[in-house]
Formats: structure tokens, sequence, C-alpha cells
């Protein structure tokens, strides 16, 4: 059996932990396909040496971070407009999401200074590729069930996926002060792996309980979420930097190419000649 077949057997089990006819679930199959691609991206990348170049690394996780910043950016300052009253402010989904405590901002900066150094800011902002900027300029303008749709897509993964097996391959690659953005969901932190999930899971499935305007949220927040999870995957096909042993990769590439190019030559060249022999001879 294949990675990505193991991958998606442990999605769907995911999937299947929400309720029926429930929001998580309903996102969840929203998102299915681009999943699978993402999946399939995310396997590329590393193979074509993601976590063999600090570089690389950095520039994706770049991308993510703009997003993710401009999101809790976003969320805070729906929590905090003045045109809300308190008990306003409550209602909004937001409210709920925020609750769950997660914040990755600050942790993704610490990731990327101790990849990049001092200078990563702008570093990443030159760095940073179209589908990252429509990604924040559409999240600086999000309203509530945007947001939601925009936490589940770029908090999910980190905090009911892979966030807790990729930590130990980075930490290898690049050291333990690159893996801050893994730390809220590994080991025992909330109780444990299956307890964030858990809570995830019950947060989305709850999230439109006694709302008014439940089945109309509903199905804008599952069709926005297959629209962030197709930017996420857009992203993540527009960064540009190679591992730096690419070069001597492709070197070798045009070496052997070379090599059998010229045997081809040399072999056609004395069969011509053999042939031309036989011919005088005769």
């Amino acid at each position: 059996m294949s990675g990505d077949d193991n991958e998606d057997e442990q999605t769907e089990r995911v999937r299947n932990q929400g309720k029926e006819d429930g929001l998580f679930r309903a996102c969840m199959d929203e998102i299915r396909s681009s999943h699978t691609t993402g999946q399939a991206l995310r396997t590329a990348t590393l193979a074509a040496g993601l976590l063999s170049d600090k570089y690389c690394y950095a520039e994706l996780l770049g991308q993510f971070y703009v997003a993710t910043a401009a999101l809790e950016k976003r969320i805070d300052e729906l929590l905090t407009k003045d045109s809300c009253g308190d008990d306003e402010k409550s209602l909004l989904l937001v409210a709920k999401v925020k609750k769950l405590g997660y914040s990755f901002t600050s942790a993704y900066e610490a990731d990327l200074e101790a990849l990049l150094g001092r200078e990563w800011k702008g570093i990443i902002t030159s760095w940073t590729t179209e589908p990252a900027k429509q990604y924040v300029q559409r999240l600086e303008s999000a309203n509530d069930v945007e947001c939601v749709a925009a936490a589940f897509i770029l908090h999910g993964p980190l905090v009911i996926g892979g966030g807790a097996m990729l930590k130990p391959k980075v930490e290898r690659a690049f050291g333990e002060n690159a893996t801050n953005v893994f730390e809220d969901v590994i080991g025992t932190a909330r109780g444990g792996r299956s307890s964030r999930r858990r809570e995830f899971i019950d947060l989305y499935d709850s999230l439109l309980e006694n709302d008014v305007d439940a089945d109309y949220r509903f199905e804008e927040t599952v069709a926005k979420c297959g629209q962030f999870m197709k930017l996420n995957n857009q992203m993540m096909v527009s960064v540009r930097k190679k591992p730096w042993w690419m070069k001597y990769v492709a070197a070798s590439s045009v070496a052997i190419a070379s090599a059998i190019a010229w045997r081809i030559i040399a072999t056609t060249t004395e069969s011509s000649t053999i042939r031309n022999a036989s011919l005088n001879v005769a």
C-alpha cells in the first residue's frame, strides 16, 4: 500500500469522526479532491528536496505564514470592531473559533528567523508569490464566515493533520529552532493529539447551533472552504526555489544525456562504416 493510500485512509477516518450531515464532514467532503491534490503536491515537494534545503522550506513556509498572519489579524479586527457591541461580538462565529486558542503567526515568524536570519521579513516579502498575495488580499477584508472557513483550511492541517508527524522531520533537517509552528499541536499539549482533534471537530459541528441563519451559513462555509483549499494548492505550486543540489543533478543529467547521444552517434557511424566497407568488397 502506498503512502498516498495510507493518507487517504487516515483522512477518511478523521472525516468520519464528524457528525453525519454535520459541518465538519461537509467541509471535508468539499475539499476532498483538492485535499488529495494537496497531498500529492506535498509528496512531490518532499521528493523534490523540500527538507534538504532550508531556502526551499522557508519559501513554502513563508507563503503559509503570510496567509495565516492575514487571517489571524482579520479575526482580531472583527472581534475588536468599535461598531460591534460586546453581545454582537460574542455571536460572531470567529469568536468561537478564537476560543480554541490557536494562533500560529508568532511561531511562523520564529521559524522563519531561525531559517533566514534577522532579515527574514524582507526576504519573505520578496518571495511572496502571486497566489499568496491574492490569498492575503482576500483575507484582509474577509467576513465572519470566510474567516471560519479559512481557519478550517489554514489551522486545521496543523491541529488535526500531519503537524505532529512533520515536526521531527523538520527538526532533523533544520534544527529544533525551526519547529515552533508545531509546538501547540504535538505531544500532550491540550490533552494530546486525539483531544485536540476531537475539540476541533466538535467546534465545527456545533458552530451553527441555534443560529438563525444556519442553513445559509452552512452552505457558505462549505463553499469558502473549497475556495481556500484551492488557494492553498496554488501557493504550493507557485514556489520557485530549487534545492542547492539540483544544479549538480541537472549537470549530471546533461552529461549522461550527452554521453548517450555520443554513443548513439558513434554506434551509428561505426555501423555505417562497416556497411560501406562491405559494399566496396562486394
